[in-house]
């Protein structure tokens, strides 16, 4: 049966008013859970998601969303979404890292993260981050081919749609609604239009009709968060059902000094195939192979680079003609589990940056993507033990990483004389240098978010001067006892804790008056010219030194001046970037 779509906002209306007041009057006694069940629950239901059509996973293990709503009833594999909700307590700051986790995200940030890596979401999928009574909106909107992401792994660009408050309707009579509040009802109107099954349905019938395939990461990371036995895990890495395996209750193959060492420090439980065939340079002195394994860490002990780099070596260490290519996780201290692909190889460890399984980002997506397709070849494939280390190493996504920024620059910069490429190049070392700072939580996150920028300006364009140059000049050029405040309250509070920064990136120009750079130069929806942010979010940024002999999918300050070397030529002669860079600048490689 179809229902209108007034019928439905009238609904919806009437549920919202009910539900608004009697949470307003239970006072601070409101949980998340009577959030859900009061408010978001029963205006999914009107919006044509009835429990069958819902999968919650609230309750489980952190890093989880709430509901995905879908097309059709859930089976055993729904596929994708066409709404993925992240439901938070009643008055809860979206903008804001919850009081005591300084290494969590904002809520803003988290529907994001799960809108951009979340197995259920996909192209066109709407993310919805909701209190009850307020509601934002975003959509995925991936444009690239499968095939392309392989090629270039990226993450999905999101768009944010907009933000809804419907809290007058705690305080309206029914009758009111249709012309008393006509501005509340066309916010309500727009809401529906958006999130309605009968719209969405009609609308991307063909998109939704069946789920898409999974990559071979798909399969893995499923297998891993919602059984984890080391077991099951290596089965799905090999790809072979029934493949023989060896474990720590065995006698391993060669137990070195490193291994015992290893496992009785660290693992809690271990499963490894002895090993796939590689192709070998001279085979009559040596025949090299692959040994695969999957490591569960103890608990309480954690999962950091040198655990993960230390467990692939083990498996490598018995036989200089020997590659151990391993799965290394563990449960996190704030819920959910930590995991990484490494591959050890002549001396050298390649690794992915740690990752939750079921928010896996798209860069350890498709390096284990990459490197289960190797692993499911077959023998007569010829594989070496240099294939299995490219898929994790770190010189791909930092070439990767430039080329998109190098792209973004040169967008920046068409059009304008010497002196405005000159800023526009420099305001980019200023963004990364704050970006990296965001990501420690020295700044705060939600001056980069887009939800915040239309919350608290008047015109999203207005981003650049009201909030970026006030962020640069005003105070992490300024000492603290020093500073103005900023006209508009809501801004300088988000900016109270940014601190000084002795040095002079943050300086003024006379040049950076005359710089003007559009919000959609920041956050972009179109992935042929994404915006700075949107590439920004792709990557994983660690402030950490790598080891030597060991290369993690991560990108850290170094980038600043070698990115620096690479467009400062460009910028100078107003031209594409060459292949050497002339004036004595040289990009030098991190290894």
């Amino acid at each position: 049966m179809t229902i209108s779509r007034d019928s439905t906002t009238d609904a919806i209306a009437a549920l919202l008013r009910e539900g608004l007041r009697h949470i307003q009057g239970r006072g601070d006694a409101i949980s998340e859970t009577a959030t859900l069940d009061l408010l978001i629950k029963p205006t999914l239901e009107a919006l044509g998601y009835p429990p069958t059509y819902r999968f919650p996973e609230y309750g489980w293990l952190g890093n989880r969303l709430d509901e995905s709503c879908f097309l059709q009833e859930v089976d055993a594999k729904p596929g994708q979404a066409a709404i993925i909700v992240e439901a938070k307590q009643y008055g809860v700051d979206f903008d804001k890292v919850p009081a005591g986790q300084v290494s969590a995200n904002s809520p803003d940030q988290q529907i994001q993260r799960y809108l951009k890596q979340h197995k259920a979401s996909g192209p066109n999928t709407f993310g919805v981050l909701t209190d009850g009574a307020k509601w934002r909106i975003y959509r995925r909107a991936d444009r690239q081919s499968r095939a392309r992401r392989r090629r270039q792994p990226g993450s999905p660009d999101i768009e944010f749609l907009g933000e809804y408050n419907f809290l007058p309707l705690a305080h309206s009579e029914p009758a009111l609604l249709p012309d008393g509040l006509a501005n509340l009802r066309e916010q309500l109107a727009e809401l529906v239009s958006r999130l309605f099954r009968e719209n969405i349905a009609y609308g991307v019938t063909t998109l939704f009709a069946a789920p898409p395939p999974d990559n071979l990461a798909d399969g893995l990371f499923s297998v891993l968060a919602e059984e984890g036995k080391p077991d099951a895990v290596l089965r799905q890495m090999l790809g072979e059902p029934d493949a023989v395996l060896q474990s720590r209750q065995e006698a391993p193959l060669t137990l070195t000094g490193l291994r015992q060492h290893a496992h009785d420090s660290f693992w809690g439980d271990y499963h490894y195939s002895p090993g796939l065939p590689l192709k070998a340079e001279n085979p009559a002195l040596f025949e090299p192979k692959a040994v695969v394994a999957a490591v569960r860490f103890r608990e309480n002990v954690g999962l950091s680079r040198p655990e993960a780099a230390l467990a692939a070596r083990a498996f490598a260490a018995a036989d200089p003609s020997r590659t151990g290519v391993v799965l290394a996780y563990a449960d996190a201290a704030a819920g959910g589990m930590e995991a990484r692909l490494a591959v050890a190889a002549n001396g050298q460890v390649n690794m992915t940056a740690a990752f939750d399984p079921t928010l896996a980002a798209p860069s350890a997506r498709a390096a284990a993507d990459q490197l289960l397709q190797l692993l499911h070849q077959p023998p007569a494939a010829g594989l070496t033990a240099e294939q299995l280390m490219l898929p994790l190493e770190a010189s791909q996504l930092r070439q990767q990483f430039y080329r998109e920024v190098d792209r973004w620059t040169t967008r920046q910069q068409r059009g304008k004389d010497l002196t405005q490429r000159q800023a526009v190049l420099r305001h980019l070392v200023r963004v990364m240098f704050a970006w990296i700072l965001k990501e420690e939580n020295i700044i705060p996150p939600e001056l980069f978010e887009q939800a915040f920028a239309n919350a608290a300006l008047p015109a999203a364009d207005a981003y650049h001067r009201e909030i970026l140059r006030f962020l640069f000049h005003r105070r992490l050029n300024v000492l603290v006892d020093k500073r103005d405040d900023h006209s508009n309250a809501r801004i300088n509070g988000a900016m109270e804790q940014v601190p000084f920064l002795n040095g002079s990136l943050f300086a003024p120009h006379d040049d950076d008056d005359d710089l003007d750079i559009p919000a959609a130069a920041y956050w972009n929806a179109d992935s042929t010219k994404p915006g700075l942010f949107t590439i920004l979010s792709r990557y994983h940024w660690t402030m950490d030194e790598h080891r030597p002999g060991e290369s993690e999918q991560t990108l850290d300050p170094e980038l600043l001046s070698n990115l620096f070397e690479r467009l400062i030529t460009p910028t100078v002669e107003g031209t594409a970037a060459p292949l050497r860079q002339p004036q004595g600048t040289y990009y030098t490689p991190a290894d």
